[in-house]
C-alpha cells in the first residue's frame, strides 16, 4: 500500500474529513474556509471529499512549503507535475516534488487551491501553537496554521478551519524552532 497514492488510503483519510465535519455540527457551525497541509496529497484529498459532498460551500486551501508545491502547481495547470529538486524545508513530511494519481483527482474533484508558506512563517506557527493552544507540532504539522497566519487569504468574519496535524519533532528541534522564530 502506498502512503499516500492510493484510493484507499485517501478514503481512510476522509474519516479526518468526517470528525472535523462532526464537531462543527456539533457547535451548530460551518467552515468558511479549512486549511490543510499538503505532502503527496492523501491527508487533504481524503479531507477534501469529504468537504466537498458535505459542505460544499467550504473553500479549502492546501498548503506546501515553498519549493515543494507541487500539488498547487498540479491544480493551476491541470496536471500532475513534478518540481525540480529545491532547497530542502523544515517541513520534511511535505517534501513531495509530485501530488499522487489518487490524491490529485480528489483534490481537483473538490475545487482545492493551493497556497505556499516559508520556513519562517512555519517556526512562528509552531511558537503560536506551543504557547496559545499548548500544541507541539512539527513543522508539517504547523504549516496549515502558517498559512492562516501568513494573511494571504481573507479571513475576516470567516469560520475557519485548520488542519495542524504531525507532532514528530525531537525536543531538540522543537527548541531550535523555537530559538528562531
Amino acid at each position: 500500500l502506498h502512503p499516500f497514492d492510493d484510493p484507499e488510503i485517501v478514503a481512510g483519510q476522509a474519516g479526518a474529513g468526517l470528525e472535523a465535519l462532526d464537531q462543527l455540527e456539533a457547535k451548530g457551525a460551518s467552515a468558511d474556509l479549512l486549511f490543510c497541509s499538503v505532502g503527496g496529497g492523501g491527508l487533504i484529498g481524503g479531507v477534501s471529499l469529504a468537504f466537498h459532498y458535505l459542505s460544499p460551500a467550504t473553500e479549502i486551501i492546501g498548503v506546501e512549503p515553498e519549493g515543494f508545491n507541487g500539488m498547487g502547481s498540479s491544480l493551476a495547470h491541470g496536471a500532475i507535475e513534478t518540481m525540480p529538486i529545491g532547497p530542502k524545508s523544515i517541513c520534511d513530511g511535505l517534501m513531495s516534488r509530485r501530488p499522487g494519481d489518487a490524491p490529485f483527482a480528489a483534490v481537483k474533484t473538490a475545487g482545492v487551491h493551493g497556497i505556499t508558506v516559508d520556513d519562517q512563517s512555519v517556526r512562528r506557527a509552531m511558537r503560536i501553537a506551543f504557547e496559545r493552544m499548548k500544541l507541539v507540532l512539527e513543522p508539517s504539522g504547523a504549516a496549515s496554521i502558517a498559512a492562516l497566519l501568513g494573511g494571504k487569504v481573507d479571513v475576516k468574519d470567516k469560520t475557519v478551519l485548520v488542519v495542524a496535524t504531525g507532532g514528530n519533532v525531537s525536543l531538540a528541534d522543537f527548541m531550535a524552532h523555537m530559538n528562531h522564530a
